[in-house]
């Protein structure tokens, strides 16, 4: 397997595409600049040069600063309305041109990093419904609620001004309900689940076809045209971490997952190595293991596709007892449980 991935501590991203929307909501909250930067290796000179590049690391640091210096309950959503359609050129121009919800999604999916480098998108269709997975660099669901909570606003305020219907729309959060789960109400229009120990926009398949006003399917095949050139350009999508690619190889091959050592010879890495890499991204094999299975095994019960030994079947199990206390283990609830609390899990 060629390397595909890459150092979350490169510099690859423009830092003025992701910083000019943090900065603007720092200065209307009075927030000193200094303080939102510290120890990132940023400064604030660094939107004045198109050229100057910062990494994934660099800015997963600021939004943590972020998430200190916004005291205000609604900071986080505030900042999702500055975040897409963003300020990379060909995807913005791509994203405001998508003909149909199910467009801007697929667009998400396929060149989201260009406009959002520190979270990445996964479509899950079943007959009623798409579930649009949101996944940070370390597939970690539980630590970035901050950060999914700017990108769920902003994946919402735009498709909302391109004149989508998001009445329908649901969304599920893997962490804890918060304090202020009022401004979810006021920022989302209904309540989202929590602790359901996976992030998701669930969308009925009824919406993904409404057209939207300001689409443009031949507007929209040009700038997905200069997406795909300005991917190549680049080498990768700039912040494709070690983490995602595992976690998605785990899930294609869900049903027999590739061994740790399997995993570190299709990326070419002796074992020690493989570890130490996804160490320093915060992630492990059994972690991402983990997340995938139950990634999975919740978007099967959620959508009643099977019952609970054809899942335990497909994660690879010997019986659906084992499934089940593996399933107890990640969630705290049984399978029959978590599907009979639903979207209700709060």
């Amino acid at each position: 397997m060629n390397r595909s991935y890459i150092d979350l501590h490169e510099k690859r991203i423009v830092a003025q595409e992701q910083l000019l929307g943090v900065f603007e909501l720092a200065q209307s909250r009075s927030i000193h600049l200094d303080k939102l930067l510290r120890g990132t290796g940023i400064f604030a000179q660094d939107i004045e040069h198109r050229k100057h590049m910062i990494s994934a690391a660099q800015l997963l640091l600021l939004y943590q600063n972020a998430r200190r210096c916004f005291s205000a309950d609604d900071c986080s959503f505030l900042l999702g309305q500055y975040l897409l359609p963003g300020n990379h050129p060909q995807f913005s121009r791509a994203i405001l041109a998508s003909p149909t919800v199910q467009d801007v999604f697929e667009l998400l999916v396929a060149y989201g990093s260009l406009a959002l480098p520190l979270v990445e998108f996964r479509c899950h269709y079943n007959d009623q419904e798409l579930y649009v997975q949101l996944l940070s660099l370390d597939a970690d669901d539980y630590i970035h609620d901050f950060l999914l909570e700017a990108v769920n606003s902003a994946c919402l305020s735009l498709c909302r001004w391109l004149g989508a219907d998001t009445r329908h729309w649901q969304y599920l959060h893997a962490f804890k309900t918060p304090a202020y789960r009022e401004q979810y109400l006021v920022h989302y229009g209904n309540s989202p689940s929590f602790n359901t120990h996976i992030n998701a926009i669930v969308i009925p398949r009824a919406c993904l076809h409404q057209t939207l006003p300001r689409g443009s399917q031949a507007q929209y095949s040009m700038a997905l045209e200069a997406c795909a050139d300005s991917v190549r350009e680049q080498g990768a999508v700039p912040c494709r971490s070690l983490a995602l690619l595992v976690y998605d190889q785990l899930q294609r091959q869900i049903s027999d997952p590739p061994s740790l050592e399997q995993l570190a010879e299709q990326f070419d890495l002796s074992v020690a190595t493989f570890k130490r890499y996804l160490k320093a991204e915060g992630s492990r094999y059994q972690q991402l293991l983990d997340s995938a299975r139950r990634h999975q095994a919740i978007y099967y019960l959620l959508s009643g596709q099977l019952n609970t030994e054809q899942i335990a079947a497909k994660l690879n199990y010997h019986d659906k007892h084992n499934f089940k206390r593996s399933f107890k283990r990640w969630t705290g609830l049984s399978p029959a449980a978590y599907f009979s609390n639903g979207f209700q899990l709060k």
